[in-house]
């Protein structure tokens, strides 16, 4: 059962309990399986069952080694892993550990990517709820296949993942969905300039600072979730969607500190 100003709480506090540090130094030079993967041994229903549907955090451990129990339990799913491993690495099925060390790799950046959409459906549902508004919002494994993130009655969103300014001024501009920029700056890097002799463009600096602020909560481990601010805006103008698109322009360009 749904309890959206529960769960957002609840699932925050997981994402804040990610060991990010940890994963990033771990798995950062662990990118051998990076292959197009066979739909067999695609997580992406496991991670919307297991966190949006159940509703059920697992850390990271836990679930990659019950979906990689499920692959190799499931006739079709481990042909399908067996069949990749010989085609693109022609080495023996018995050496799992170096395999599944980098199938684990390419699993945790899955994961973290889908959490993130995650926050912004969660954080709509809280907001919706919150306020009495009367939303459906859809989000699962097959729309995430065909590039949706979430759907909110015929509205099509995808979460774009920014790290520069610059990134920022385009991240609005596919015209088939709304496409949201999430920013995951470098604030530490934004003070220095800001606060540095060298460079000139300090007010844009400062702007894009003040936007990160307004839109965006970092959390004590560095996972970067969405705030009220920046959802309310969309759900206040989802009724008409040229609006809308005029909104996350705005929203763009003051991440670009525009």
């Amino acid at each position: 059962m749904k309890e959206p100003l529960k769960d957002l709480q609840r699932f925050r506090d997981f994402l804040s309990s990610i060991p990010l540090d940890k994963y990033r130094e771990e798995l950062k030079n662990i990118k051998w399986v990076e292959q197009d993967l066979p739909k067999e041994i695609l997580p992406l229903s496991s991670i919307f069952r297991y966190y949006w549907e159940e509703r059920n955090f697992l850390n990271f451990e836990e679930w990659f080694e019950n979906f990689w129990q499920h692959i190799n339990n499931n006739q079709e799913s481990k042909r399908a892993l067996e069949d990749f491993k010989k085609y693109y690495f022609n080495r023996d099925l018995g050496e799992n550990d170096w395999f599944k060390k980098g199938f684990k790799a390419r699993m945790y950046r899955t994961w973290v990517s889908v959490l993130t959409q995650l926050d912004f459906c969660y954080l709509f549902e809280y907001i919706c709820d919150k306020e009495s508004k009367n939303l459906k919002l859809e989000c699962n494994s097959e729309l995430d296949r065909k590039g949706i993130d979430a759907r909110v009655n015929e509205i099509n969103f995808q979460i774009a993942k920014i790290t520069q300014r610059k990134e920022a001024r385009s991240a609005s501009k596919k015209k088939s969905l709304i496409t949201i920029p999430y920013a995951v700056f470098n604030l530490e890097d934004f003070e220095r300039k800001i606060g540095s002799k060298r460079v000139k463009d300090k007010t844009g600096y400062q702007n894009s600072l003040e936007a990160f602020k307004k839109y965006f909560i970092r959390l004590n481990n560095g996972f970067v979730v969405f705030h009220e601010n920046y959802l309310r805006t969309i759900i206040e103008n989802i009724s008409d969607i040229e609006k809308l698109k005029k909104v996350v322009e705005e929203i763009s360009r003051e991440l670009a500190g525009g």
